[in-house]
C-alpha cells in the first residue's frame, strides 16, 4: 500500500461510522428523495408544454354526420376535453370542465342545456352560467364545418 488513494481507501473502509452520522445521512438522503418526488413530476408536467408550444389551428374532431341534431360529443385534443354539440343550425364547441370546481359537463339533451353534474350547475348554448355555483360562463371555441368535418380551434 505505498499509493496514498489506497491508502486513505483503505483507512475510510476501517473506520467505523457514528450512529449519528448514520442517522444524519439517512435523513439526508430521504429528504433528498421527497424533494425530488416533488419538483420531477411538475417538471414532467410542464416539459411537453414548453417543448410544444401552445396548441394552435384546426383539429378535426370527426365528422358532422357523427353527431345527430340536438345532440352532443366529447373529444379529447392535446389534453384538453371539449363538449362538441350539435344545433338545428349550427355546431358548438365548449369546454368540458366546469369552471366551479372541475367535473366534467354534459349536454343535458332533454333541458337543451349543459349540465355539472356535481353542483347542479347549467350553462346555455352560449356556454354561459344559467344555474348553480360556476363562477364564470365556459371558455368557448371556434368551430368550422368543412366538407363535413369538424375542425375545431383549440
Amino acid at each position: 500500500m505505498n499509493n496514498p488513494v489506497e491508502k486513505k481507501t483503505a483507512d475510510f473502509l476501517k473506520e467505523p461510522i457514528s450512529r449519528r452520522d448514520f442517522v444524519s445521512q439517512i435523513i439526508r438522503g430521504g429528504l433528498l428523495t421527497t424533494l425530488a418526488a416533488m419538483i420531477l413530476p411538475a417538471l414532467a408536467y410542464v416539459w411537453p408544454v414548453m417543448r410544444r408550444g401552445p396548441s394552435t389551428g384546426m383539429k378535426d374532431v370527426g365528422a358532422l354526420d357523427e353527431i345527430p341534431i340536438g345532440g352532443s360529443k366529447k373529444v379529447v385534443i392535446d389534453g384538453s376535453v371539449l363538449l362538441i354539440v350539435r344545433t338545428a343550425d349550427a355546431v358548438k364547441a365548449f369546454s368540458a370542465i366546469c369552471t366551479h370546481l372541475g367535473c366534467v359537463v354534459f349536454w343535458d339533451e332533454q333541458k337543451k342545456q349543459i349540465a355539472c353534474p356535481c353542483h347542479a350547475g347549467y350553462f346555455d348554448l352560449e356556454g354561459r352560467v344559467v344555474a348553480g355555483p360556476p363562477p364564470r360562463p365556459l371558455p368557448g371555441h371556434d368551430v368550422s364545418v368543412v366538407n363535413g368535418k369538424i375542425l375545431v380551434k383549440v
